[in-house]
């Protein structure tokens, strides 16, 4: 039986990466589907903000950055989900 795990999602923009938030899902699929539905209606009125991606992704322990905020993809355990959902 799958167990819930931590799914973390990132917002990359141009000047950083950021933690935007954390979803409890069974697995990857489950948590990119949750995170679509839960920001489907999240309110895009700044220009600069459609630019944005989005990583969704199992990692160990805390997120780490680099000197840049940039995350550091070394700590991703298993696969991750690339959202560029403002570009539509």
């Amino acid at each position: 039986m799958n167990q819930m795990q931590q799914y973390f999602v990132v917002r990359r923009t141009k000047e950083k990466d950021e933690q935007f938030a954390v979803i409890d899902a069974m697995s990857l699929a489950e948590a990119k589907a949750i995170f679509k539905v839960r920001y489907d209606d999240f309110d895009i009125t700044n220009e600069e903000m459609k630019e944005e991606d989005f990583f969704i992704f199992k990692a160990d322990g805390e997120l780490k950055y680099d000197e840049n905020n940039r995350i550091l993809l070394a700590e991703i355990v298993g696969g991750m989900a690339i959202i560029s959902k403002w570009q539509q």
